[in-house]
């Protein structure tokens, strides 16, 4: 299992800090108005004129963003959080118990270290749709509307970050472009090989590689991508006839994708890698394994 990394904190930390910010710019200027009019020093209504001015609707925000923790804090377990004055944890502006909160962690980080960090692959995209139905439908059962509603944005807001990671990394350099005709319309990315890697494969294979570049894993068919997170999204895999279902599609999709991938004397390999997808130690069936035991 992947362990979570902390990928860039939650988007809406920086529009916190932006009202707190004014919050603290607000009580600046009341001390600076203290000290210029002494008659109102400590005097209520100089405080008051100074705090109104901010507005109720911006004041509900400093109040919300002082007791509220945003959704990463379902998936970072890195980052310290505290209940708030009424001894709830409140996340994303949604309350939940102690018990809640620890249960809600469990799910979105359960499903989560299931996911691969790096370079995406066709199955990488099909398990991240696949993590977000199975968590809306294990939240379903157990949470609140509103409580599921944080929860399913939690685990996409960590799918956008996987996004992000692949997107920088095959931005680098190293990667570059498959011209390739048959490989290159469902995998459009090569990556060069640095001379200590061709050393040491050769160590390893008796052979050195004559290309500067290989063929990667990395997705990029945008089309194939979408229909596979649409089947899988539309598809209940925790039963049996849904599984096979999604089974029967995936090998339909996906051989043309690695038979384009392998030589023709390797055609086999399609079938073996197919069927890691689906039912290896980190294929899509540990995911719907994972959401059938929460759901008892």
């Amino acid at each position: 299992m992947n362990s979570i990394s902390p990928m860039n904190i939650d988007k809406s930390a920086d529009y916190q800090n932006k009202i707190q910010a004014s919050f603290a710019e607000k009580v600046s200027q009341v001390k600076d108005n203290s000290v210029a009019n002494p008659n109102t020093l400590g005097s209520v209504p100089a405080v008051k004129v100074e705090i109104s001015a901010m507005g109720a609707e911006e004041l509900e925000k400093v109040r919300q963003s002082w007791n509220n923790h945003s959704v990463s804090a379902l998936y970072r377990s890195d980052i310290p959080i505290s209940t708030n004055a009424d001894g709830v944890y409140r996340i994303g502006k949604v309350d939940f118990s102690e018990k809640e909160f620890k249960s809600a962690r469990d799910l979105v980080t359960g499903m989560a270290s299931q996911l691969k960090q790096g370079t995406l692959s066709y199955n990488d995209h099909t398990k991240m749709a696949l993590a977000e139905s199975l968590v809306d439908k294990c939240a379903a059962a157990s949470f609140s509307e509103d409580q599921r509603q944080v929860i399913v944005k939690a685990m996409k807001d960590y799918n956008a970050r996987l996004i992000d990671r692949n997107n920088d990394l095959i931005s680098k350099p190293n990667y570059v472009k498959n011209d390739d005709e048959s490989a290159g319309q469902y995998w459009g990315l090569k990556q060069t090989i640095p001379e200590p890697a061709k050393d040491e494969m050769e160590k390893l294979f008796g052979r050195r590689p004559a290309s500067a570049s290989a063929v990667t894993s990395v997705a990029t068919n945008q089309e194939l991508i979408e229909r596979l997170q649409q089947k899988v999204k539309e598809t209940d895999l925790t039963e049996k006839a849904g599984l096979d279902e999604f089974k029967v599609f995936y090998q339909s999709v996906m051989k043309p994708a690695y038979d384009a991938q392998y030589p023709d004397e390797m055609r086999s390999d399609s079938r073996a890698a197919i069927d890691l997808d689906l039912n290896g130690s980190e294929g899509v069936m540990k995911l719907v394994e994972f959401a059938k035991k929460w759901l008892g």
